[in-house]
């Protein structure tokens, strides 16, 4: 059985105070306190981790566990630097998303549009096999339907209450996609009818199943970004698909190693690409690079750990 919790409520000053005694080196006290007070111990908690002893499992000699107590030369300073570059590359990764998502909408709203006005409602649209696959009781179709009906239902948006209050008819694929969100637009991608999904795949080069991979990865990077979460060195759960050379020659190399897939350097390589084919003046990959050459100077913490990997800065994608 789990212990229960039992650590008292502390001020910061003893928040500070419990740092220091485990190994955190602080050099300024007062402005280590307002860093507390305006960030929080339990979001700074996620940038000290890096700094903290590793000792081995004795339930499985091949891990290891992290323990309270920090390594030496670890300073509280460096956790901030940490988290205001996670702040910074969490903005940058936005404002890719941002352009990619509203193109992801068009695709859809147009493709599917030719069909029917109502094709996202109808598996007979879609690609019936993926939409009537049984899911918790149900099918795949009708429980994210029933997320995208929500969607709309709970907006407050002027011009969806209009249409509510104007018409007795759902509202048809091309203003839907306005109140979703990208993890709606992405399972709507991979229930789309296969040459929709292979008209929206060719825009960016990529086969039908790539594009669908490399949404939802975008998809779950978002969900990181949304919620303020930590993003550097973040597990990605749902890994990009190594493309084919003819598809994206840039984007092949991160099936060199495992790690640039679960970090977040497969993510940003694939959205480099996407962004490319969309606006192809962009200057959003300069710019992530540079954010990434100026990783903050720190024991225990390195680029590395995101999936940058040496000589990462050279692949043309970056260029």
């Amino acid at each position: 059985m789990l212990p229960p919790y039992t650590k008292p409520h502390l001020s910061f000053a003893d928040q500070l105070t419990l740092l220091v005694q485990r190994g955190l080196v602080v050099t300024d006290a007062p402005k280590a306190t307002e860093h507390l007070q305006r960030i929080g111990y339990g979001r700074l908690t996620l940038y000290w981790q890096p700094f903290q002893q590793r000792v081995p499992d004795p339930n499985n000699p091949k891990k290891t566990l992290r323990v309270e107590q920090f390594e030496a030369g670890a300073e509280f300073r460096h956790a901030v630097d940490l988290y205001l570059f996670d702040k910074q590359l969490r903005l940058l990764f936005l404002d890719a998303l941002e352009r990619i998502e509203v193109a992801l909408r068009v695709d859809l709203a147009h493709a599917l549009g030719k069909r029917n006005a109502w094709a996202h409602r109808d598996p007979a649209h879609l690609d019936a096999q993926r939409a009537n696959q049984p899911l918790q009781g149900s099918t795949r179709h009708t429980s994210w339907l029933t997320k995208a009906d929500q969607s709309i239902t709970r907006s407050k948006e002027d011009w969806v209450l209009e249409f509510l209050a104007t018409y007795s008819s759902p509202m048809p694929i091309w203003m839907a996609v306005e109140a979703w969100d990208f993890g709606t637009l992405s399972w709507l991608l991979e229930m789309a009818h296969p040459n929709d999904r292979a008209a929206i795949a060719k825009r960016y080069g990529l086969l039908p199943d790539t594009l669908v991979s490399w949404v939802r990865s975008l998809a779950f990077v978002r969900n990181i970004c949304a919620h303020h979460a930590r993003l550097w060195n973040a597990g990605i759960v749902n890994q990009p698909k190594v493309p084919k050379q003819w598809e994206a020659a840039q984007v092949v190399h991160i099936g060199d190693n495992f790690v640039q897939r679960s970090r977040v350097y497969g993510a940003a390589a694939v959205a480099s690409h996407l962004i490319k084919r969309i606006n192809p003046g962009t200057t959003w990959s300069s710019r992530l690079k540079d954010h990434w050459l100026a990783f903050p100077a720190m024991p225990y913490a390195n680029v590395a750990q995101a999936g940058f990997l040496p000589g990462w800065d050279q692949e043309a994608t970056w260029a």
